[in-house]
């Protein structure tokens, strides 16, 4: 059995808010996770039952490093979800779409006046964007279509495919920063 490789908590829970129940929909699920080995391997296990429909879910993924779990976010305010290399569970597509979910928050936020709520919604668009751009090539200008692999990814790259260029991915992460709202430590 190979288990999908994870990185950090912030990538699980986005990981996990992307896969709803498979009975009924629901997003909702009280995750109990911790550390488990499977055949032999380091591995973490999220499980509980779906809010709506009560069915058992479990996710089990491949932890890499020294530590028993995935690593917790950095010190500050900003989402981590890995380290240099691109995730093995998202997609760049579903990363655009988690940047695209952040940036509506962010709105909502900003408009109610919440800017705790609306620098934490920018930040993890940022971070987003930033998993994007670790799909780039060095050398090429565009994320290639080739790394596009789950369905609702390929969908997003094929609305707007010029949304992956190295160019307008910079252009994103600069407009996200200057909205940043001043945040009191």
């Amino acid at each position: 059995m190979l288990l999908p490789a994870l990185r950090t908590r912030d990538e699980a829970d986005v990981y996990l808010d992307l896969h709803p129940c498979p009975r009924c929909g629901s997003m909702e699920t009280a995750w109990r996770d911790g550390p488990v080995t499977v055949r032999s391997r380091r591995a973490h296990r999220y499980a509980g039952p779906c809010a709506d429909c009560g069915d058992s879910r479990e996710f089990l993924f491949e932890v890499s490093g020294d530590d028993d779990g995935p690593a917790a976010p950095g010190p500050g305010p900003r989402t981590w979800f890995g380290g240099d290399r691109p995730s093995l569970l998202l997609d760049p597509g579903e990363w655009m779409l988690v940047a695209d979910w952040c940036v509506e928050a962010w709105s909502s936020s900003d408009a109610r006046g919440d800017d705790t709520g609306a620098a934490d919604s920018l930040w993890t668009a940022v971070a987003a964007i930033e998993e994007v751009r670790k799909f780039l090539p060095a050398d090429a200008d565009t994320v290639p279509e080739s790394v596009f692999w789950s369905v609702r990814g390929r969908t997003v790259y094929h609305r707007e495919p010029g949304r992956f260029r190295r160019r307008r991915l910079q252009v994103l992460v600069d407009l996200y920063l200057n909205r940043m709202p001043w945040v009191p430590s």
